[in-house]
């Protein structure tokens, strides 16, 4: 067997050379990633492709660029408003969230 980490040959269960455990089963790519695949817990999202992950990466940015800007437009035609003050929160409220899963992805 060779360790797909280091290319080492000549192995059965871990590498000798960076330990790596090489019984263990890689990811597989996935057909599709959609937005939705960002609520997993981080137990179901370890078990993604790497590049399923930067896929995700990317959606989530794209959501969260698309609430920062939603959240800058309507600060700014907030002055004085009581009721777009409510809408500012509320977009605050739904930029969160982006931030928080781009860091768990």
């Amino acid at each position: 067997m060779i360790c797909s980490y280091c290319g080492t040959e000549g192995l059965e269960e871990s590498c000798s050379f960076c330990g790596a455990d090489l019984n263990i089963e890689r990811p597989k790519l996935k057909e599709f990633v959609v937005l939705e695949d960002v609520e997993k817990p981080f137990n179901e999202l370890s078990c993604f492709h790497t590049y399923d992950l930067l896929v995700l990466l990317r959606l989530v940015r794209k959501e969260r660029t698309k609430a920062y800007d939603l959240m800058l437009t309507l600060k700014k035609a907030a002055k004085g408003s009581e009721t777009v003050q409510v809408m500012v929160n509320y977009s605050e409220c739904l930029y969160e969230p982006y931030i928080r899963r781009m860091k768990l992805v």
